[in-house]
């Protein structure tokens, strides 16, 4: 399983909270497999995480992506021990480790048969985006195949972009994606994609790849 920065983060407000209040969140994870944290808990709880507990919303919404996926490995997986390890190697308390073993114990079985059924291995959650594709012809060349016909009397070729046409076969296209993260309310990160033809096609059976694995785990 790998380790980021936001696991880290969430293993370290985890360890913050008391035994009864980490039962509390970890059973909510275990209760609604997927769910965002505005799911899982009211806004007047929300609230006393942020009032009494010093947990910020956002730290809460890490909380419960962190520990989806860390549950995510352990259903695909079944190492529960060694997720145990791994949180354990990255600072969360002996208590709090018991706390998910003994959840797990308790409701691994039905959030195994749920999580199936909705299949979701992310920490970073992507609320919605937009796209669009936008056909460059500047940059749609593909090599003349017929040379000879641009070499002057003497067998040379005065203008080298003559050696290219523009040709629609070959579009350069760009993805523009719009992203708002889990937790924010008006945070938006925009980023473009550009692709060659070529690129689009391995893109394409990489993504056929990936599908399969996941077909595998369900």
């Amino acid at each position: 399983m790998k380790v980021n920065k936001n696991l880290q983060d969430a293993i370290l407000n985890l360890n913050s909270l008391s035994i009864p209040r980490t039962e509390i969140v970890i059973g909510r994870i275990f209760s609604k497999p997927g769910q965002l944290y505005k799911d899982l808990f009211t806004e007047d709880e929300i609230k006393k995480f942020q009032n009494n507990l010093n947990i910020s919303e956002q730290q809460l919404a890490n909380i419960v992506n962190a520990f989806t996926f860390v549950l995510m490995h352990v259903v695909a997986e079944r190492n529960l021990s060694q997720v145990e390890e791994i949180l354990a190697q990255n600072g969360m308390s002996k208590d709090h480790i018991e706390v998910f073993r003994q959840q797990w114990i308790q409701y691994g079985n039905e959030y195994s048969i749920r999580i199936r059924e909705k299949p979701i291995a992310v920490q970073d959650v992507l609320h919605s985006f937009n796209w669009k594709i936008s056909l460059q012809v500047d940059e749609s060349r593909l090599p003349q195949k017929n040379v000879a016909n641009f070499m002057n009397v003497d067998g040379k070729i005065e203008d080298a972009n003559d050696l290219y046409s523009y040709d629609a076969r070959n579009p350069a296209t760009t993805f523009v994606f719009e992203t708002k993260p889990s937790g924010e309310t008006n945070k938006v990160d925009k980023f473009s994609i550009k692709f060659q033809k070529s690129q689009i096609q391995d893109l394409f059976e990489q993504l056929e790849s990936v599908q399969e694995s996941l077909d595998k785990l369900i």
